[in-house]
């Protein structure tokens, strides 16, 4: 349903515009990058963390989104932490910027963060 959308709202149009990649639908312990097959009966539960990777593309231009979803409050902070560290490497990026300060300013910000799962 999520592809679907996405080619609705962009106006599907192959060659021009449309979905850039299959998109993903990582659960748990998996980073990234699982589409399900048709027919896969995974079902989400309370405690599962999933990530959804999509992307879409325009005259050849890609986009990619990705966000996480969860529904028990335990994993707030660590989804804050990420959220910051995101933005964090967003506004330290820009010309002549090199890679490593920003991925030093993200580690930074990782790390002032206290995040305990499970004991």
């Amino acid at each position: 349903r999520l592809e679907n959308k996405v080619r609705e709202l962009i106006g599907d149009d192959y060659p021009r515009s449309g979905i850039a990649f299959p998109t993903g639908c990582s659960i748990n312990h998996v980073a990234a990058h699982y589409t399900p097959n048709t027919g896969d009966k995974t079902v989400l539960q309370y405690e599962d963390v999933c990530k959804i990777d999509f992307g879409t593309h325009i005259n050849g231009r890609i986009i990619d989104c990705a966000f996480t979803l969860s529904f028990d409050p335990k994993y707030d902070n660590l989804k804050a932490a990420v959220k910051d560290a995101t933005n964090t490497g967003i506004k330290e990026a820009g010309i002549d910027v090199r890679l490593g300060d920003i991925g030093a300013a993200i580690q930074e910000v990782m790390e002032s963060y206290e995040v305990e799962l499970d004991g």
